[in-house]
């Protein structure tokens, strides 16, 4: 471990911190596992590298989410906002990138995990439930080649 994250708690109270809190994190290692995390520069985290999307670097400070504390006191974290909000803002990216394509979007619920990802940093769980969203609202189609804007009358 790094000399400035020797400090860190490597294990929490079961009602040090509540599921879903958003804390301030930094991070200071990649593992096998994922990223460690220093959280609100007292405790130690785990981010799992299969719920990361974005490009992470040592250092870089941002907002995460206490996923749960375990058993043997050791705490995961995400770094994603919760399901919801997180379908709330991919649906209105999707919208915007409809919008500045002229209408269509080559990607559907048929599309892979990794073609999802590479375009909208999300998983495609995530992303169909914000197409499905959309779908219901009546804003867009889903298509056999992708997703089209409706046009609003």
């Amino acid at each position: 471990m790094d000399n400035d994250y020797r400090h860190l708690k490597q294990e929490a109270d079961k009602d040090a911190f509540k599921e879903g809190q958003e804390v301030e994190a930094v991070i200071y290692a990649f593992t096998d596992l994922g990223v460690k995390v220093a959280i609100n520069d007292t405790h130690s985290g785990l981010a799992y590298k299969n719920e990361i999307f974005d490009t992470l670097y040592i250092g870089q400070k941002l907002k995460a989410f206490i996923k749960c504390i375990r058993e043997d006191g050791k705490i995961d974290v995400t770094l994603r906002p919760r399901e919801g909000q997180e379908v709330l803002e991919v649906t209105e990216k999707i919208l915007t990138l409809l919008k500045e394509s002229g209408g269509k979007l080559s990607l559907n619920d048929k599309s892979s995990p990794e073609d999802i990802r590479a375009y909208f940093q999300t998983s495609k769980k995530v992303f169909k439930k914000a197409i499905g969203v959309l779908y219901k609202q009546r804003k867009i189609k889903i298509t056999d080649s992708g997703i089209e804007i409706v046009r609003q009358e």
